[in-house]
């Protein structure tokens, strides 16, 4: 007696699959690479860097990735992150602490405070992701109005006097000496006196040849 067999429905056609989409980011600051700051640490650093910020705990930014963890993440070998670590560590943009056996980590922002292109100082602030918009902006604020006595905005900031100036805690400024074209006065239209002594010498330059005999 011949046997009838039910044919096999290929399950996988009712199956529905889920995705996921890791929607979070971190921040960077662009002075990073306008001032060379990235150019000058090395691709290297730049990539522990990331790597480590990605692990930064939301509310304290601590994390503690082990190197073969950083190894993984950027591809590069033990030896090349140890020694990026360490570049990190004196470029002020990471904060290494022992604890037992284990390095924990808070990587650091830094942002140059410039008046024209002469930089004034550095301020490096921790990399914490839950407060950094709202302190990054009362940095900017404080520096734009040269506010340096708030508590508030300064703690746990760590300032670095740029080339030839240096921090008077009597008055809480910096000093240093600058030339005279260093420094940028702007007018009301919004050009700086020496764009506006240059267009007015343009300009008389222009007259004087109209006026002269052509040959």
């Amino acid at each position: 007696m011949a046997k009838h067999m039910t044919p096999q429905t290929d399950q996988s056609c009712d199956m529905v699959l889920k995705g996921e989409i890791d929607t979070t980011y971190q921040t960077q600051q662009r002075d990073m690479f306008t001032s060379g700051l990235a150019a000058s640490i090395g691709t290297n650093a730049f990539s522990v860097w990331h790597a480590i910020k990605s692990h930064a705990n939301y509310e304290t930014g601590k994390c503690w990735p082990g190197i073969r963890r950083l190894m993984e993440l950027t591809g590069i070998a033990s030896a090349s992150v140890q020694g990026a670590i360490k570049s990190l560590e004196q470029a002020h943009l990471l904060r290494v602490t022992r604890l037992g056996k284990r390095n924990i980590y808070v990587a650091r922002e830094r942002m140059d405070v410039r008046i024209g292109s002469r930089v004034i100082c550095t301020v490096v602030v921790d990399y914490v992701p839950n407060t950094m918009r709202e302190r990054l902006a009362k940095l900017k604020a404080a520096a734009i109005t040269g506010d340096m006595s708030s508590e508030d905005v300064w703690a746990d900031v760590d300032i670095i006097p740029g080339p030839c100036m240096v921090y008077d805690k009597t008055s809480g400024s910096f000093r240093g000496r600058m030339k005279a074209d260093e420094v940028p006065q702007v007018a009301f239209d919004g050009k700086s006196t020496v764009a506006l002594e240059r267009e007015k010498l343009r300009e008389i330059t222009n007259e004087v040849r109209k006026k002269m005999p052509k040959k």
